[in-house]
């Protein structure tokens, strides 16, 4: 009967964390399956950026409109995978099939993965936008990644919040509605952009022209040092431009944190990017191997990029010239 409290402790604990990964997980199925219309703001480099959301799931699938109100004027439509983005300043409009970087942080869809290198659980309750929420933590057990904070709407399991923290538990960078409308009809017109393009230099985005040379597991150059649990997800091996030596692209993650590798071929001059450089959540850091230009970057801590840049090496017997 001793260890009968112990059981129990270990019992809540799991029923606990389970809890936490339903919230998130209802969470993401929220941001993509619910109509809503919203303000936000986004707080980063000392910056404050205001927008406007208007999201609809309808027969069709998927359609958003994102308008900045703050800044410089400019729309992102999006229909399922079509994406038109307008930008008046540069009197210039982009359409393509890649979405564009998603305004709210991405929850991957195997949270049970992650529990080796971040505790998630919740942490109590708060009150945004005038909805009442819970709050989750995404904690890492580590200094090689981001934390996150979650504030999502008990009755809908809306988004309402978040906080990208680093090792200080201090955010990092905000996203937080300030006014927000949950379900209900969405007017087509609402989906439309104020912005007509018209007179606007007009761009279409030829996905040939990103296909890499080679894709695999196999690439040339390898990443000796890790923090514990990434993993290479994606390699590419492509020409920037036409007229470029290939750059060995390497994507490395955890589930939740995503870094990206280059390895620029080709002669690297005096101007060669070396060291650390930062902004935001987002930091690089720079260096030459063996002649090439190597770049780690992602949105992870300092001492992450610096320890993966300083252990890139030509993997034995390969080429890399």
């Amino acid at each position: 009967m001793r260890w009968l409290p112990v059981l129990l402790l270990v019992a809540g604990s799991a029923v606990a964390q389970e809890t936490a990964w339903q919230w998130l997980d209802d969470m993401a199925s929220a941001v993509q399956g619910l109509n809503y219309d919203g303000t936000f703001v986004y707080l980063h480099d000392d910056k404050l950026e205001a927008m406007r959301i208007i999201h609809q799931l309808g027969d069709t699938g998927e359609r958003e409109r994102l308008v900045a109100l703050t800044g410089s004027a400019r729309e992102v439509l999006r229909n399922n995978k079509l994406v038109t983005c307008i930008m008046p300043d540069s009197k210039s409009v982009m359409v393509g099939q890649s979405r564009p970087q998603p305004p709210f942080p991405v929850v991957p869809d195997n949270l049970g993965s992650l529990e080796k290198y971040y505790r998630i659980e919740i942490i109590g309750d708060d009150r945004i936008a005038g909805y009442l929420t819970r709050v989750i933590a995404i904690t890492p057990k580590d200094s090689y990644r981001y934390g996150y904070r979650f504030w999502i709407d008990k009755e809908s399991k809306m988004f309402l919040r978040s906080d990208l923290t680093g090792n200080d538990s201090r955010p990092i960078e905000q996203v937080m509605f300030t006014r927000l409308g949950i379900g209900g009809p969405i007017a087509d017109s609402e989906l439309q952009p104020s912005l007509t393009g018209d007179g606007y230099a007009w761009y279409h985005q030829d996905n040939s022209k990103a296909a890499p040379e080679s894709t695999g597991n196999n690439p040339r150059w390898i990443v000796r040092r890790l923090p514990a649990g990434f993993d290479l997800t994606n390699y590419q091996l492509k020409r920037m431009h036409p007229d470029s030596d290939a750059t060995e692209h390497l994507v490395y993650s955890d589930g939740l944190a995503t870094v990206s590798v280059y390895v620029e071929t080709g002669a690297v001059g005096a101007d060669a990017f070396r060291g650390l450089s930062g902004k935001g959540a987002m930091n690089a850091f720079g260096a030459v191997v063996d002649g090439h230009q190597v770049t780690v970057v992602g949105e992870v801590p300092a001492v992450t990029v610096e320890m993966m840049a300083s252990s890139v090496v030509a993997r034995s017997g390969g080429r890399h010239d």
